[in-house]
């Protein structure tokens, strides 16, 4: 759905968070997604009666069951007997069955980003991370950060964090933590008390017109929609118009109210000193992989403060502090397991920047020699940025590009892995390169070149996921 779409939807259908406090049956189409998953979660904690549908079961709609929820495997008419609201997503079609009987039925219809407005809108304190890269990882740390702090969040996560078994945490609804998602303009609903942008880069443009100043102006919006904001000062930010706002706080790795210097990979963390203003807060160590987590934990404390007017050095370190127990969330640099001395870990990033960082976050944590196994993303996302990919992947010793993942998107005529895997053999001659028409023929390569000492990432936001343990099984099978 694109951004002025959405913008239409909402002004035509708006969802007051009042609507939340009456009890009914809302059914939710596409609910195995993982930002679907979570707003179940958070219905039925309300005492609402939930149901909800998708293609094919996964581990999110069996715990939505689990809970209490009613899931149907496949989309009918019939499954939304009884509800009084629908809630869908953009990946959801005007002509799902589902969709076409609550419309004829006169049952209203919401985007997903009005409900998670309605929930964040409605709270006493909200707080909301968006940015192209880092907001699953961000959000979790400032969840991580209110917990280990005394409080009681409620979070709506991009991804699984491990200490909260889920992708949400139901707690006090008058302290939310959202990841405010900008892939469709759904982030400009929300009002928070605390807007946090962590970087913008011209991706999903087929939502905003093609155009980046459009996208520009939506990241504008979310930030004036806010009582209070958290830019990241090494991502250009400091251009934008909120600048000299006494309500903006800037973090950094050079200057700022909030900054990380001396920054060390160091085995198994990552080793910075904290500054607030020109204190030093301390020496502080995260238990994840690179300097793009380090600015991370920096827009997850600045948030919290900007949250709760800290200005004491010392209240800035307890915080920092909480963050060294940071688990990670899942799918970000996860660690898989390890067999006949070959490591594996599996991580999201789909983006050039995200596997640039990544990658050279994974050489330089675990100094092995390196493997990547990359699955692109989309074909609109191929399209627009598969000639960027090139230098992305450097850190790597040895690189396998696979066939693309479409995400039910229909291609687009000549686009392709291989406009990838073209891009990568143009930037990065010397290195081997090699191409895998499935994640079959990619697991082959993988066992017949990888030894003892070495280190595999597999990295894409498709179903690469399941080759790690695939991987694994195998290394463990070769005895």
């Amino acid at each position: 759905m694109r951004w002025s779409e959405l913008k239409t939807l909402n002004e035509a259908s708006p969802l007051s968070p009042d609507w939340l406090n009456e009890t009914r049956h809302v059914h939710i189409v596409g609910a195995g997604g993982i930002g679907m998953s979570a707003l179940g979660h958070i219905l039925l904690a309300r005492g609402h009666r939930v149901s909800g549908s998708d293609a094919n079961s996964n581990t999110q709609t069996e715990s939505l069951s689990r809970e209490g929820a009613t899931i149907f495997q496949g989309h009918a008419a019939s499954n939304i007997e009884g509800a009084g609201a629908l809630v869908v997503s953009s990946a959801i079609s005007d002509d799902n069955p589902e969709v076409a009987a609550a419309r004829e039925g006169g049952i209203p219809v919401f985007h997903r980003a009005q409900l998670m407005a309605a929930l964040s809108n409605g709270a006493g304190v909200s707080l909301a991370v968006s940015g192209t890269h880092g907001k699953s990882t961000t959000s979790a740390m400032i969840a991580h950060v209110l917990t280990e702090t005394g409080a009681n969040p409620t979070a709506i996560l991009g991804a699984v964090y491990p200490p909260f078994g889920s992708n949400v945490r139901v707690g006090d609804p008058n302290l939310v933590v959202v990841e405010a998602d900008e892939s469709d303009g759904s982030f400009t609903l929300l009002h928070p008390t605390v807007a946090t942008i962590l970087n913008v880069e011209p991706e999903h443009l087929e939502n905003y017109d093609d155009d980046p100043k459009v996208l520009w102006a939506a990241f504008e919006m979310f930030a004036t929609n806010a009582q209070k904001t958290v830019l990241n000062g090494d991502a250009g930010l400091r251009k934008s118009p909120f600048k000299d706002d006494p309500f903006v706080l800037f973090y950094s790795f050079t200057s700022g109210q909030l900054i990380a210097k001396n920054i060390q990979s160091i085995p198994g963390a990552m080793r910075f000193d904290l500054f607030f203003g020109s204190a030093l807060c301390g020496t502080f160590s995260l238990p994840v992989a690179g300097k793009h987590n380090v600015s991370n934990a920096l827009a997850a404390l600045g948030t919290v403060a900007q949250a709760r007017g800290v200005k004491s050095p010392l209240q800035l370190a307890a915080m920092a502090r909480a963050l060294e127990s940071f688990a990670g969330t899942l799918r970000r640099m996860e660690r898989k397991g390890e067999a006949k001395g070959v490591l594996v870990v599996d991580d999201y990033g789909h983006h050039p920047t995200e596997v640039a960082a990544t990658l050279r976050a994974a050489k330089d944590f675990y100094a092995r020699p390196l493997t990547v196994v990359f699955q692109p993303h989309r074909y609109s996302r191929t399209q627009q940025l598969g000639h960027e990919f090139g230098p992305s992947f450097e850190a790597a010793d040895r690189i396998i590009i696979t066939e693309l993942y479409s995400a039910f998107e229909m291609p687009i005529e000549g686009v392709s892995g291989k406009i990838v895997l073209e891009a990568v053999q143009k930037s990065l001659p010397g290195k081997p390169i090699l191409w895998a028409n499935d994640l079959n023929e990619a697991r082959q390569i993988v066992l017949q070149n990888v030894a003892s000492g070495e280190l595999v990432v597999t990295m894409g936001a498709g179903d690469i996921t399941r080759l790690g343990p695939q991987l694994l099984a195998a290394l463990q099978e070769q005895g």
